[in-house]
């Protein structure tokens, strides 16, 4: 779940044309947002209360699944200056973990924590197929939380990365991301595929070691990690039916992503995407929510519009559409990309009957 709402109301809405970003400010930054509509939902308990009640965690008896959390940061209202309550729950992501697992009455055979940066979510996903393809697990729940901060907005908005008026991806005039609050809850089970179902077919990571918080130029890393994901799912590029781009709308990295989808399909891309200029870009958690709704989006065989894209620009220059679309390949590739130099990349299969 988004501002916009739960995975089905976030589905319809981006399809629908609808932004969930709300004009400045953001704890007094002169910067859009895209909060919960209940801020309730920032505490982690509340979050994750909601959430269990719409997904199925149940499993075989005895069954003890993999756990994992996938954060940035996730809730560290305890770090916040303005904060002195010596209540607030640690901040430490492992303790964070432990309170999701408790929540939704989980008792894992391993609990870990992945914290990525921005593409935490999808590389939980990866590391979770790993461990399920091995059957040292038959199933694995993956938890994302992010939620926005005061620390965390102070943060990119002391790098101008943050936009006033709010994202744009990959239009000439974008000019920053706009924060989102974001939380999720998946299960992932291997066994014997059925028609319809969603597969994690490839996924595959890089890292261009470029700079701290910007992306490499050239999109070379990310790059190589589509390539990879297209190769271990053993996908061939022009079999792909769409590409869910990371789309943060600030300049270097739209271009960057760019670069890297041209160059892995030969500059012919198929149907291309971002919906953080309707939800935000929710961080860690946000690449598991945009693989969740890319899920959706491929049983549909719809991709949204991309929501305040307006005048393509010619150094970022991919098949955006500004309005929803049909493709006809079952798959969709999505990316993903990180502070640190990281970039992820997996690509689900609809299975066919």
């Amino acid at each position: 779940m988004c501002a916009v709402g739960s995975l089905h109301e976030t589905t319809q809405s981006l399809i629908n044309d609808i932004s969930a970003i709300r004009p400045a400010p953001c704890f007094d930054i002169p910067v859009a947002s895209a909060p919960f509509a209940d801020c309730r939902l920032r505490e982690l308990e509340n979050a994750f209360s909601l959430l269990v009640d719409c997904v199925d965690l149940t499993g075989p008896r005895n069954e003890r699944p993999l756990f994992i959390f996938a954060a940035a940061k996730g809730d560290i209202r305890s770090l916040e200056p303005h904060e002195t309550n010596p209540a607030l729950p640690s901040p430490l992501l492992s303790d964070q973990a432990k309170r999701v697992s408790r929540i939704a009455g989980i008792t894992p055979a391993s609990t870990m924590v992945i914290s990525n940066a921005c593409a935490s979510g999808i590389v939980a996903v990866a590391v979770a197929r790993f461990f399920l393809e091995r059957e040292v697990y038959s199933s694995a729940v993956i938890a994302g939380f992010d939620v926005i901060s005061r620390f965390v907005t102070s943060g990119f908005h002391s790098l101008g990365a943050l936009s006033p008026a709010g994202a744009r991806p990959f239009d000439a005039t974008r000019d920053g991301l706009t924060l989102g609050d974001g939380a999720a809850l998946a299960v992932l089970r291997f066994r014997e595929l059925a028609g319809g179902d969603i597969v994690v077919a490839g996924a595959d990571q890089s890292n261009d070691a470029n700079h701290r918080t910007g992306p490499s130029r050239t999109g070379e890393g990310l790059h190589r990690a589509a390539v990879g994901a297209l190769k271990n799912a053993g996908v061939a590029p022009e079999h792909v039916g769409a590409v869910k781009c990371h789309g943060t709308a600030t300049a270097y990295n739209d271009a960057m992503e760019a670069k890297a989808i041209n160059l892995c399909f030969a500059d012919q891309p198929p149907p291309c995407f971002a919906i953080k200029g309707a939800i935000g870009h929710t961080s860690g958690a946000g690449s598991l929510i945009e693989l969740l709704l890319a899920g959706e989006f491929l049983r549909r065989k719809t991709i949204p519009p991309t929501i305040n894209f307006t005048v393509p620009d010619p150094e970022a220059s991919i098949p955006v559409s500004k309005e929803a679309a049909s493709f006809t390949n079952p798959s969709i590739l999505c990316l993903s990309a990180g502070f640190g130099g990281l970039n992820a990349a997996l690509l689900l299969e609809e299975r066919r009957s």
